[in-house]
């Protein structure tokens, strides 16, 4: 490309010598000239002036074939479509091309105009041409034989009026005329060109307005969660800005297309009961050596209590999957599959599954906590590639990137430490073994379980520092169950990147600015904090003695980063898009526009690498442009 020569792009109306007198502008030397005309103008003069004065330039004429005459707005529209693409099938680089505007009706000239400044050119002019030659009864007219066009050149009676260089629009730089093609190619005279649609016209408005829209947002970038939100319109941005309601319809349906970020995910709170638990026990590969189902008592109103059950009875509505099933790898293979289905069916294109392998260890089975672990990667591994085949490599409802979380569980009583650095152990030589950011790897730890006084993060700094060091992320489940200085000694004392629930941190003002402050990422669950702690449900102005106030609101107004995660789908009976709409309903007033923040701080605090992360939001911004309003 940079060995092409200056190229002239002449719009042509019932003047010919325009085309020669444009050719002769001073300072260029054109190698080729493209005219684009109607089916009327006679075009002889233009090729005696070339086959017989600069036979060694290229020259392209090109009609709209069936078109005569300009006689509506839809043949203007008609013109500038075939005028943009023809424009960019003559790939001429930006630097080497010159348009004139003196040719044809004056809607060509500001179709030209317009190419040139989307488009970008090296020089855009105007010809004034003499109108003085002498005719019959005194009259004059405009030179109209090349013997009169070279004598007008050489008394400089032609006049080049130049309005310098257009850089054009850098986001049409990369279009290409084979991405619309004609039915039929350019080509001279007497075929023309078949009259195409609107394709590019159209896609070029688009970009116009989605630039003007950002204009329009300037003041406001800084604010928007994510870029493409500055392409849209006023009033759909206003709509965004506007509360959720948990009842309509159309709210139910956008969060449901949203696309989704999962970062508190338990592998063995999936598929607790009904069809999805009867799916995992059927594909047991020794059926004979499962647990018999419980029994257990459903608390009354689930999944929506009057009254918050406590962290137990919560954890033993699960039980009935778990160690029970997971220790058979048919059985654990299969939850895998259809969690990660779930994930397409939710929209969720990130997901950090947490998982606790050496609790589906069985030495009768010969299977290690090691084995364990390369069973989950390898069948969250095997979707993952069925979905890189999809034309956009990742999108919604086609692909979910998966990576895992090793469970460190505290307990009340026993030696659990042990447990814990049997796991973290694994976690290590998991991140050493899997490096591949494209693949499904563990890229982090949870220290999750009893959380009390005795059991505060600060008691396992030993056990965590290999963990640091090795690069792999911390997670805490800190302020469920314990007051503020338990997220205090997580955050100060065992560096946790991430904040399980996060509940009691409104106790301490001075915590919360400084978690704000280190963008460390609060995972809220609304359902399974709803049923474990209990909170005020639907009441927009509740008295102080009703209950309490889900914090999630009030965590994203003071600017921490906040999520909203699922935690066991199976046990809270609610997917991530249950859990939003539920979060509307626990804060009233909670904006759409805070949902699609809720999902920018998942991405900024998911523990994927930079690069990922990088090709994640752009694949967000994508997906936000294809929201249904």
């Amino acid at each position: 490309m940079s060995n092409i020569s200056p190229s002239l792009f002449v719009s042509l109306g019932t003047s010919p010598a325009i085309v020669p007198e444009a050719f002769l502008l001073p300072g260029v030397d054109f190698s080729a000239v493209h005219v684009l005309t109607t089916m009327r103008p006679k075009v002889d003069l233009i090729k005696e002036f070339f086959a017989d004065r600069h036979p060694e330039v290229q020259l392209t004429i090109s009609r709209v074939e069936g078109f005569d005459d300009f006689n509506s707005e839809e043949d203007h529209f008609r013109f500038e479509e075939t005028l943009y693409r023809w424009i960019l099938q003559a790939e001429v680089p930006i630097s080497k091309r010159w348009f004139c505007l003196s040719g044809g009706f004056k809607t060509m000239s500001a179709s030209m105009q317009k190419a040139a400044s989307l488009f970008g050119t090296a020089g855009v002019f105007h010809v004034l041409a003499p109108s003085d030659i002498p005719m019959g009864d005194s009259k004059f007219r405009a030179a109209s034989s090349i013997p009169e066009i070279l004598e007008a050149h050489a008394l400089q009676k032609l006049h080049w009026i130049q309005l310098g260089a257009q850089v054009g629009w850098p986001q049409l730089r990369r279009l290409r005329a084979a991405d619309y093609p004609l039915a039929r190619q350019a080509h001279e005279d007497s075929d023309g060109l078949t009259p195409p649609d609107d394709a590019l016209r159209c896609h070029i408005a688009g970009v116009e307005s989605k630039v003007h829209a950002i204009s329009h947002s300037w003041d406001v970038l800084t604010d928007l969660p994510f870029n493409e939100l500055a392409t849209w319109s006023e009033q759909d941005l206003l709509w965004l800005n506007d509360p959720i309601d948990p009842a309509s319809d159309r709210d139910k349906s956008w969060i449901a297309s949203l696309s989704k970020l999962e970062l508190h995910c338990h592998l063995g709170g999936f598929a607790t009961q009904g069809v999805l638990l009867k799916d995992v026990e059927s594909a047991a590969k020794y059926p004979d050596r499962l647990r018999p189902r419980l029994a257990p008592k459903m608390p009354l109103d689930w999944p929506l209590p009057k009254e918050p059950c406590g962290l137990e009875p919560y954890r033993k509505l699960g039980d009935n999957n778990g160690s029970r099933l997971l220790r058979d790898p048919g059985c654990l293979k299969k939850q895998c599959e259809l969690l990660y289905d779930y994930f397409l069916s939710e929209n969720i294109v990130y997901a950090e599954i947490r998982c606790s392998p050496a609790n589906y260890a069985d030495p009768f089975l010969d299977r290690s906590p090691w084995d364990v672990l390369c069973d989950i990667r390898e069948a969250f591994q095997n979707r993952m590639n069925q979905g890189f085949g999809s034309k956009d490599g990742m999108s919604s409802g086609s692909f979910c990137h998966v990576n895992l979380i090793i469970i460190g569980t505290r307990q009340a009583t026993g030696d659990y430490r042990a447990g814990i650095s049997r796991h973290l152990a694994l976690a290590v030589t998991a991140a050493e073994h899997w490096n591949d950011s494209s693949t499904c790897r563990v890229v982090g730890v949870d220290l999750a379980g009893f959380e009390d006084p005795t059991t505060r993060a600060h008691y396992f700094r030993e056990e965590f520092t290999a963990v640091h060091r090795c690069g792999l992320a911390l997670t805490a489940h800190a302020g469920e169950n314990d007051d503020a200085e338990g997220i205090w000694r997580a955050v100060f004392e065992l560096n946790a990147r991430r904040l399980g629930h996060a509940l009691s941190l409104s106790q301490s003002p001075d915590l919360m600015k400084s978690v704000a402050d280190r963008g460390i990422g609060i995972e809220m669950c609304p359902y399974a904090n709803l049923q474990i702690k209990g909170f005020d449900l639907d009441q927009i102005n509740p008295a102080p003695s009703a209950g309490r106030s889900y914090p999630l609101l009030d965590y994203l107004q003071r600017g921490l980063k906040v999520t909203v995660n699922t935690d066991n789908i199976g046990i809270s009976s609610a997917g991530l898009s249950d859990n939003l709409l539920l979060a509307a309903r626990l804060c009233p007033g909670l904006k759409r526009m805070d949902l699609l923040r809720l999902q920018r701080n998942a991405l900024d605090t998911c523990f994927e690498d930079t690069l990922r992360k990088q090709d994640l939001l752009k694949w967000m911004n994508q997906s936000i442009s294809r929201l249904p309003l």
